[in-house]
């Protein structure tokens, strides 16, 4: 019985049409039911394509052509007792047997450079891949930051500034909410964060227990956006606050600090 890896041995054959009905069938059968082979198999096709309208014919070196007329001129100079379909046979045979040669050394290039282009063609989509997901996160940062600038300047908007502690010395963050709680944090600066953890962000009002916000993850700058929705009471916390929690965030903060806007004075 075939194993996956047995399936994917005979996918280039297949984009080669090299397969005999039975292996066809089988590879057509696990194909029909495996998303990753059926994807390869493309991959594997759009290569031989190229393959097929960009390769250039190929003339026989002068060795093989010297081969050929030395054969002929041997035959040519063998003593007519011989008959003449025995003759032909020979010159046939031997025109047979080079073309057998050829014949494998052309399908050994083929396979070569099918093999070169097909990696060149996977490194080549890898590489769009990880510019459209570049450009994605980029796209998204702008609009956050669009967002960000025009929660700011709407009328009666709120600007918080929270700066790092002696966690996160270097690091700073803006927190932007309107009348409705709609609010925007963008900080920057921000250490990386451990495996499994998360920054969170908590609105501390006097005499009630800390409510939280959403958790986040900074990029490889230290750059993090969260788009927030504050409960209405949090609208008068005295204090906003950036903890490090567990990924997916916690109701009640368990880490150290990060981040904190100035404490209010006391009277």
């Amino acid at each position: 019985m075939m194993v996956h890896a047995d399936y994917k041995e005979m996918i280039p054959a297949h984009a080669l049409s090299t397969l005999d009905d039975a292996e066809a069938r089988a590879l057509n059968d696990h194909l029909s039911e495996c998303d990753e082979c059926r994807m390869e198999l493309q991959e594997w096709e759009a290569t031989a394509a190229i393959m097929a309208v960009s390769a250039n014919p190929l003339e026989p070196s002068p060795a093989v052509r010297e081969r050929i007329l030395t054969e002929i001129r041997k035959d040519l100079a063998t003593p007519q007792v011989i008959p003449f379909r025995a003759a032909t046979r020979n010159i046939w045979s031997s025109f047979g047997s080079l073309g057998a040669i050829a014949a494998v050394i052309l399908v050994a290039v083929l396979i070569v450079g099918l093999v070169v282009l097909w990696r060149d063609n996977r490194a080549a989509q890898e590489s769009m891949r990880a510019m459209a997901a570049q450009m994605e996160r980029q796209q998204k940062d702008l609009e956050r930051s669009n967002e960000f600038f025009r929660l700011v300047t709407s009328p009666g908007a709120r600007m918080m500034e929270l700066n790092g502690t002696s966690e996160a010395s270097g690091a700073t963050a803006k927190l932007a909410y309107d009348k409705t709680g709609h609010a925007v944090l963008v900080a920057h600066g921000l250490p990386k964060v451990p495996a499994g953890k998360e920054y969170q962000l908590w609105f501390i009002v006097s005499g009630k227990p800390p409510m939280p916000g959403k958790a986040f993850a900074p990029d490889d700058t230290g750059s993090a956006t969260s788009i927030e929705q504050m409960p209405g009471v949090a609208l008068d916390a005295d204090v906003f606050a950036i903890t490090l929690e567990p990924a997916g965030g916690v109701e009640s903060p368990t880490g150290e600090i990060y981040l904190r806007t100035n404490l209010p004075k006391t009277q």
